[in-house]
């Protein structure tokens, strides 16, 4: 049944805005919005969205199955949203749990990236590129973040993600036998390197740079620059070495 909502201060407005807000509330909840008639359509191909919504009946996706949906106005989707021009339709989602790692030759950790623009552009570029999946250390800020999402274009739901601690990465290091690398200035020119069949690549935060754990684990690679730069953007760099490492 089709429902309607004109009132930003309806319980599952403020629901919605809360879960956009707070990462503490969507874990308690177990889930997430995502908004955009094709981010909504890929994610909702294979489950339920939780809660539907749209400011036309004609923008509720065909395939799309809700357990709930509602008519609402566009200034609660913006409200929702926090997007001054969303695209008139968003969902409530489950997060995905129980994710694991059936094969795992490309993996990527993300140690400290607090940047959601960030976060979700290197999972973005990791599933365009082939990578298996992607470990974010607790230390990173939520891929469900709704920036983190917006930039992912859909990864988010459809790499597999794990968030979990170092000593939990270490053991999938081994598992599958992986060579962990991480990108640093003082590493070995990219150019020069052999990678082997199993690849861990780490990047680190751009303010505070790679923690400690990630200097014991890994080799250190680089990227050759000239211009007098010294660093580049984490998603930049990081698009980069994966691109070279797969290809090589």
């Amino acid at each position: 049944m089709l429902r309607k909502i004109s009132s930003l201060q309806h319980p599952v407005v403020k629901h919605l805005v809360q879960l956009r807000k707070s990462r503490g509330y969507r874990y308690e909840k177990g889930a997430v919005v995502v908004e955009g008639k094709k981010l909504v359509s890929e994610v909702c191909q294979k489950q339920k969205a939780m809660k539907l919504l749209a400011t036309e009946e004609s923008l509720f996706p065909p395939k799309v199955q809700a357990n709930e949906s509602y008519l609402v106005t566009e200034e609660i989707l913006k409200k929702i949203s926090g997007v001054k021009t969303p695209e008139g339709v968003l969902a409530e989602v489950p997060i995905p749990d129980n994710v694991t790692f059936k094969k795992c030759r490309y993996l990527i950790a993300l140690d400290g990236i607090s940047d959601p623009g960030n976060l979700g552009t290197l999972l973005r570029t990791a599933l365009a590129l082939g990578w298996e999946g992607a470990f974010i250390l607790n230390n990173s800020c939520d891929p469900y973040n709704d920036k983190a999402i917006r930039s992912a274009k859909g990864a988010t739901f459809r790499l597999p993600l794990q968030q979990r601690s170092w000593s939990q990465l270490g053991a999938l290091v081994e598992k599958f036998a992986l060579q962990p690398l991480c990108a640093d200035l003082k590493g070995t020119n990219i150019k020069d390197f052999s990678p082997g069949d199993g690849i861990l690549l780490v990047l680190g935060s751009e303010a505070h740079g790679l923690s400690e754990e990630a200097k014991s684990l890994c080799r250190k690679i680089t990227i050759p620059m000239s211009g007098n730069m010294e660093s580049l953007n984490v998603s930049v760099a990081g698009g980069i070495l994966m691109y070279q490492l797969i290809i090589q």
